[in-house]
């Protein structure tokens, strides 16, 4: 009997609240917390524990709990350990002598996953002198030559202001050369030419020399800068004067002689300038020429290894080379397939304003994979009802 001697004593629990019933289960790393009311008509004994009963140990399995009268409550808090995947845990109050009673009080513990990581600077090299080709370009001994590289930020911030692209490398003997280029804290979008003028070693071999872009406070961001020279082992200044002396005895067959004509640049035009796939898992892309590519169309690549429904993001440089800038309305549009969820997408500056003729522009793509493969899509850039590029 209770200690009123009314009726028999019974030992319960009830759960009144906890992840069981909670709309969002805990992760590891995360707490759980049940609270059990004694609904039964005498106190839980001395030495009752809550006890696991069922399920992997992901939680303290056996917690000591104190005396809680009829009608009393308890809040009872279990660190999760990490999983790695989703775990039911099943809990009871168990007598001293090992005879459980109330109800099971149950959770779910699911795996933790690892916070975003955060933005970071990124730089891609948009357009390379010919000095950077493989075998790089030919040079008079003496000669100054000008370098131009084209670079890009591709990513989400702000270039550090630390940035620079310092000298790594020379050829032994090719001297006078810039210990480094000052690079701006380049907005997201944005391009910028970085130049030096070079002077020809006085004798005939094959010149190079590199520069790394690099940050000290950011040590993955990078890019090379290469030039290469093939200097002959005929003098810049003897052929400055040979070319003098023969332009003097043939001046008037050279004036007479009709000067030759640059094609016209069409008033509307883009090209592309570059173009990265950026994965989240393990995707691939091949470029390649099957099928006979035209002079009307760019190849963004052929992507393998994607799950369906698994996106990806492509960035792709298109370069105004045409003698006009681009109408307000410009945008690279869908016009085969169903453009891998990106149907449109607008181009203009990072301010908003038309690209005009010679600038940059930087198109980010948030493609999905497909749910049957292969299948093929194309853009093109279209304003109003017409296109062009």
């Amino acid at each position: 009997l209770d200690p009123s001697g009314s009726r028999p004593a019974m030992l319960s629990s009830r759960v009144v609240s906890g992840p069981g019933e909670a709309a969002e289960p805990p992760a590891a790393g995360g707490a759980v917390t049940w609270t059990l009311a004694n609904d039964g008509s005498v106190p839980w004994p001395a030495g009752t524990t809550l006890r696991l009963v069922g399920g992997p140990v992901v939680l303290c399995p056996v917690t000591e709990v104190p005396v809680v009268a009829p009608g009393q409550t308890l809040d009872v808090e279990l660190e999760a350990q990490p999983v790695d995947e989703p775990a039911h845990v099943y809990y009871s109050l168990v007598t001293q002598d090992g005879q459980p009673f109330g109800e099971i009080a149950q959770a779910e513990v699911f795996p933790q996953h690892p916070p975003a990581p955060e933005p970071r600077p990124v730089v891609a090299l948009v357009a390379a002198p010919e000095a950077a080709q493989e075998g790089g370009t030919e040079a008079l001994q003496g000669e100054v030559k000008a370098v131009e590289w084209l670079l890009a930020n591709t990513g989400q911030v702000k270039w550090p202001e630390d940035a620079s692209a310092d000298l790594v490398y020379n050829t032994p003997g090719f001297l006078h050369l810039p210990g480094s280029i000052d690079l701006p804290a380049l907005d997201p979008g944005a391009t910028v030419h970085a130049g030096v003028s070079l002077l020809m070693p006085e004798c005939e071999g094959q010149w190079k020399a590199i520069w790394a872009v690099t940050s000290p406070t950011h040590a993955d961001f990078g890019e090379l800068l290469v030039a290469e020279f093939h200097v002959s082992d005929f003098p810049f200044m003897e052929w400055m004067l040979a070319d003098e002396a023969k332009a003097d005895s043939v001046s008037d067959v050279a004036s007479s002689a009709p000067e030759k004509e640059e094609p016209p640049k069409k008033p509307l035009s883009v090209a592309v300038a570059m173009q990265e796939h950026v994965f989240q898992g393990g995707g691939d892309v091949e470029y390649t020429t099957e099928g006979g590519e035209a002079d009307f169309f760019t190849s963004l690549g052929r992507v393998s290894g994607l799950r369906a429904g698994e996106p990806w993001v492509l960035r792709v440089g298109l370069y105004n080379d045409g003698a006009e800038a681009w109408p307000a309305d410009a945008a690279l549009t869908c016009c085969l397939g169903g453009g891998l969820v990106c149907g449109r997408v607008g181009l203009c500056g990072p301010g908003g304003e038309a690209v005009q003729a010679g600038e940059t522009v930087l198109v980010q793509m948030e493609l999905c994979a497909p749910p049957e493969a292969p299948c093929q899509t194309a853009w093109v850039v279209a304003s109003g009802e017409a296109c062009f590029g």
